[in-house]
């Protein structure tokens, strides 16, 4: 009974986490936004980003230190909570 009240738990947190994620994501403006998108979810490096935007590397260094930047802030208060979370699942 405990497993299942701490996995119903953990999907709450979890969802409370993505659902700030994604409120923090909208703030970012969109050019920040699209870059961090195809490099953190896409998976892009940041040469190939360049290239499908048609924008210099440098460009999208800066894009990605002004998302990280915003949504470090926007996190600030989630990171007890994510560190929580990453400590239970490497200890499972």
């Amino acid at each position: 009974m405990k497993n299942h009240t701490d996995d119903a738990a953990d999907k709450l947190k979890m969802g409370e986490l993505e659902q700030h994620l994604n409120k923090a994501l909208d703030k970012l403006p969109e050019k920040c936004r699209a870059i961090f998108h195809l490099s953190r979810f896409e998976e892009l490096k940041y040469q190939e980003i360049a290239n499908q935007l048609n924008i210099s590397i440098k460009t999208v260094e800066t894009h990605m230190g002004k998302a990280l930047r915003i949504l470090r802030k926007e996190m600030k208060e989630f990171l007890p909570l994510i560190t929580l979370m990453l400590f239970n699942m490497f200890r499972s």
